[in-house]
């Protein structure tokens, strides 16, 4: 059994079907909040009117640091296998496509090549098969959106594909 994952290890932008995403991460830090605080203090004091010493008070000021809690942005440069591919063993790059049930229209199968995601029957075409050739003119096959027949989609009474059209 194969084990795929969709996030590699060592992806570099120039492999194969590897994409580069900015994530923007949130990270914590202390930071010192010096802090005043003043209160009133009973002191004695010497050389009162008519007594050697008297209560009295004074005002004191002590500072303190304090931590607050404070976050900043950091921007980090992350590769990731591009959407529809994945990477086996840490190999050099996303060589090998996702393909699932439900990811095919038209009848088309899964791909064994590395080229596209489905393999598609005649007159369909697209990384899905998801387009149908239409006509032809001075020896093209003009390509456009026309009906995809969906795997998810079927007629409840007959167990067929339902047809969805384009329009």
């Amino acid at each position: 059994m194969l084990a795929l994952s969709h996030q590699g290890r060592n992806l570099q932008p120039y492999m194969p079907n590897v994409c580069v995403e900015h994530e923007v991460l949130l990270v914590a830090q202390r930071q010192p909040c010096v802090q005043a605080f003043t209160r009133m203090v009973k002191v004695w004091k010497q050389g009162c009117a008519g007594q050697s010493r008297c209560l009295g008070y004074e005002r004191r000021t002590a500072y303190y640091t304090a931590y607050r809690q404070v976050y900043r942005q950091d921007y980090q440069t992350v590769y990731k296998c591009c959407p529809g591919w994945s990477q086996l063993n840490g190999e050099a790059g996303c060589l090998y496509p996702v393909c699932s049930y439900g990811v095919c229209f038209n009848g088309g199968q899964c791909g064994q090549s590395s080229s596209q995601l489905c393999d598609c029957p005649r007159g369909f075409n697209g990384p899905s098969c998801q387009y149908g050739s239409t006509r032809r003119e001075c020896g093209h096959t003009q390509t456009r959106p026309q009906r995809v027949t969906h795997p998810l989609h079927t007629d409840p009474q007959h167990r067929t594909p339902a047809v969805i059209r384009d329009h």
